[in-house]
């Protein structure tokens, strides 16, 4: 009989589940609402329904859990969650185990991703691979000589937060210039939006709220605009990735998250920067390359951390 554990990616807006084998195999697919304003009690409950479900229908008894939260791995508690403040400070895994009753193991939602990729993506092979998640934020998942590295405060890979630009717009951190205001959904809608003034044949000027799916839409017709905002946030997530390369002499760099999905709109941008300020040597071996398993990345990452953990 097969083995199978459970496993859940939690986003800020939906929850994403499923019954997952030990070759990578998804079963039993699933998915419900983020109750994001709700209370920790209210998420809890909704995830450990989700689990129970799936579990009924399986031999599984472990659940791996990819969450948007800074964890304090050795205390298994949430250090911060911006998207879900009502996790912080909490147990979450403790909780979701008596209400679930399954042995649950969590994860950094872009570690998760990280560890997928590794396990079964576009990192596959390689000892040394950074992902980079571009979504409403930017985050980040570091694999060092294969395996995930989190940190001494678990707070490893946040390159959402390293500075690009001294004087650029404040970030939600604290600080001014990160590179999650220049390559997140939420930073393509704003650039976008400064930008219209400038183009008004635009056809995001006919959109009274446009989304960064619009502008993505924008961009692969070829509208001025939408390409020169890809442009910049290309040019950014290289100037950051270029500072990996140097710091860690990586093999690949996995872009993953819904902006991926523009990729061909910003990776010249980004391999130019890359090559323009990283050494030559290291520049010219990494492979930037985009995710191969698209939205299963954080629920493979978070099933393979269950089934290390037996």
């Amino acid at each position: 009989m097969a083995e199978y554990v459970i496993a859940a990616d939690v986003g800020g807006t939906n929850i994403r589940a499923a019954a997952v084998d030990e070759g990578g195999g998804i079963h039993g697919r699933t998915s419900a609402k983020t109750p994001r304003e709700g209370t920790r009690g209210e998420l809890v409950e909704c995830i450990a329904s989700i689990a129970r479900e799936l579990a009924e229908k399986t031999t599984a008894t472990d659940f791996g859990l990819a969450i948007p939260a800074l964890i304090d791995y050795e205390n298994e508690l949430i250090s911060k969650s911006p998207n879900l403040p009502q996790l912080e400070g909490s147990e979450f895994a403790k909780e979701i185990t008596e209400r679930s009753g399954l042995n649950v193991i969590f994860e950094n939602d872009a570690t998760a991703a990280a560890i997928g990729e590794h396990w079964l993506g576009a990192s596959k092979g390689a000892m040394n691979a950074f992902c980079i998640t571009l979504g409403t934020g930017v985050g980040g998942g570091l694999i060092l000589n294969g395996k995930a590295f989190r940190g001494v405060d678990g707070t490893a890979g946040e390159i959402g937060h390293v500075c690009v630009e001294p004087d650029g717009p404040p970030c939600g951190c604290g600080s001014n210039g990160c590179l999650e205001q220049f390559a997140s959904a939420t930073a393509i809608v704003r650039m976008a939006n400064e930008g219209l003034a400038n183009c008004p044949e635009s056809p995001l000027t006919s959109i009274d709220s446009f989304s960064a799916k619009d502008v993505f839409e924008a961009g692969i017709k070829g509208d001025r605009l939408a390409v020169e905002v890809y442009a910049t946030a290309g040019r950014y997530l290289g100037i950051a990735i270029a500072g990996l390369v140097n710091v860690l002499n990586l093999e690949v760099v996995v872009i993953a998250g819904g902006v991926s999905a523009a990729f061909d709109l910003f990776i010249g941008e980004t391999r130019s920067e890359v090559r323009k300020r990283a050494f030559q040597q290291p520049a010219e071996r990494v492979n930037i390359v985009r995710g191969a398993l698209g939205n299963n990345a954080g629920i493979l990452g978070a099933a393979r951390q269950a089934f290390a953990r037996r």
